[in-house]
């Protein structure tokens, strides 16, 4: 099995409404600026990434509280954003509120 877990520091840029699967599952769609310097190749490069982000159940329910410019701590994994897309999704799976 592949491992496919990030764990990012990042603020909240934009939310969607909370809306419901035709299950009644919470389903909450946001996306987060990340912010970080990193060290490549022994020299220190600025990070910048913008990612959409989608997360389910309860915890959609608690992030549904958040607000624009709150920042989060969040882990989860990365998925395509549907069958035919070749964009990435960050599934949200938990996260703190800093």
């Amino acid at each position: 099995m592949s491992t496919n877990s990030i764990k990012l520091f990042a603020t909240i840029t934009a939310r969607e409404v909370l809306r419901y699967s035709p299950s009644g599952i919470p389903i909450l769609k946001f996306s987060v600026e990340h912010h970080s310097e990193q060290m490549e190749d022994q020299s220190q490069r600025r990070v910048v990434l913008n990612l959409d982000c989608i997360v389910f159940g309860d915890r959609a329910l608690k992030l549904d509280r958040s607000c624009v410019g709150q920042n989060l701590t969040l882990i989860g994994f990365l998925m395509n954003k549907g069958a035919r897309s070749k964009w990435p999704v960050f599934n949200v799976q938990g996260f703190d509120e800093n």
